[in-house]
């Protein structure tokens, strides 16, 4: 979770190995800023829009969605996520004007200062009722009048399909600081719709391994939960994808990807 109220700094994925964070989750970044582009013009967001990544992590998507036109702030509340998200953008001259990182807590972003708003996977990390209701609030408010939100989160009843059939997942990686060993496992809270994952990292450095530890929970959205809260907030006109990839429908995958205008 990557919000400024939840103490997320004690994640290591966040804090300590933010350096590795893109390199233990690999994305399609820039095909999927290509379908993110594609529906923000079909709903007349056209580059030179004003656009905010909530919960931008390492800025990835902030920086492509730059390339391609868009004047993107990146909020996050890890330091050290956007200090790899700056270092990932210095240099890049022509990206001096459209993309910029903040610190700061997406339940608190400002009033309509944006035509747009990507928030990718991180409205599973709010496990209370209140907070996800207000977090479209928030959206809504930070928005321009027809202003457009691409979010995704994960399907409850997919991830319980999936992660019933493989709670782990490791990655290994050599890095310059040494070969880095990632594992997650998930187990089920089925009564609290809830799924509990327990992370660890491991760097071995010249023979020595340091190992961080980190147990959390991440709360998964039904499709019909996610419409009611979109409908509380005004938001209308959904579509709704399995990726970021128009000819992936809900279903096909453990994420609900959703696109709204006001």
């Amino acid at each position: 979770m990557r919000r400024a109220d939840d103490h997320s700094g004690r994640r290591p994925f966040y804090t300590e190995y933010a350096w590795a964070f893109d390199l233990l989750i690999d994305r399609p970044v820039r095909k999927e800023c290509a379908t993110i582009a594609q529906w923000l013009v079909e709903r007349s967001v056209r580059p030179g829009a004003g656009l905010i990544d909530a919960g931008c992590g390492t800025g990835r998507y902030a920086i492509e969605l730059a390339r391609r036109g868009y004047a993107v702030t990146g909020v996050d509340a890890s330091p050290e996520l956007l200090a790899q998200a700056r270092e990932s953008a210095r240099g890049l001259a022509p990206l001096a004007l459209s993309v910029s990182f903040v610190v700061g807590d997406i339940l608190r972003l400002p009033r309509e200062s944006c035509d747009a708003i990507l928030c990718r996977g991180v409205l599973n990390d709010f496990p209370d009722d209140h907070d996800r209701d207000a977090v479209f609030r928030v959206f809504a408010h930070a928005l321009r009048p027809a202003g457009v939100l691409v979010l995704d989160v994960r399907d409850w009843d997919a991830s319980v399909e999936r992660k019933s059939r493989e709670p782990l997942f490791r990655k290994r990686v050599e890095t310059e600081r040494g070969l880095l060993t990632f594992t997650s496992v998930t187990t089920l809270d089925v009564e609290r719709r809830t799924l509990r994952i327990a992370e660890t990292h491991t760097l071995v450095t010249d023979g020595l391994a340091r190992t961080s530890e980190y147990a959390f929970e991440m709360r998964c959205w039904t499709r019909d939960e996610l419409a009611a809260a979109l409908a509380a907030s005004s938001f209308a006109d959904v579509a709704y994808f399995g990726a970021y990839d128009p000819m992936i429908r809900t279903g096909q995958t453990d994420r609900i990807v959703a696109v709204a205008h006001l």
